[in-house]
């Protein structure tokens, strides 16, 4: 399989998490086989392991489930129809450096209608994610790009996320940050 290539324009990062994206969409895309539309690998890189409090999918299906809990790096799978495609978002929760608990969001699309692949990230404290509108999500999603950032000052928890390939093969990588 030829390698995906990733732009990354538009969101600064710094050259740690530029090298570490590259590699988790790497290890995603080698986790691609015949009839997934794309694969996701997420790296925790908090103090303690985090866990799914909410997760959302828009269109596609799950062929290997959001690692619950990631404790490092692990990965997860969805197939879609070419129409449709994927669209799917996941929210993780776990604790900033602080013990305060907080709450990461990644979503991600790869739809034949988002003119290719796109990611949207958020994170704060965890009451932030306990009534997600995820209608608004899903604009969010729609206006993103193939690179997303989000850093709140307030707990000191990060998140970035990119999305390479062709439209119907592309790969995720996510970092999550305290």
């Amino acid at each position: 399989m030829a390698s995906i290539q990733c732009e990354k324009k538009d969101v600064e990062l710094s050259l740690e998490e530029k090298a570490s994206l590259d590699e988790l969409t790497k290890q995603a895309e080698h986790s691609l086989n015949s009839q997934e539309l794309l694969a996701g690998a997420l790296k925790n890189q908090t103090t303690g392991p985090l866990s799914i409090i909410a997760s959302k999918i828009f269109a596609g299906q799950v062929v290997r489930n959001f690692p619950n809990p990631l404790c490092s790096l692990d990965c997860f799978a969805m197939s879609g129809t070419f129409v449709k495609g994927v669209k799917a978002a996941v929210v993780y929760s776990g604790k900033n450096k602080a013990g305060e608990e907080c709450g990461w969001l990644l979503a991600f699309s790869d739809t034949t209608n988002s003119a290719g692949g796109r990611v949207f990230v958020e994170c704060g404290h965890k009451g932030k994610f306990s009534n997600i509108n995820w209608a608004q999500v899903e604009q969010k999603l729609e206006k993103s790009g193939a690179i997303a950032k989000a850093h709140d000052i307030e707990t000191g928890t990060s998140l970035y996320a990119g999305i390479c390939g062709p439209t119907g093969k592309s790969a995720v990588g996510a970092g999550f940050l305290v």
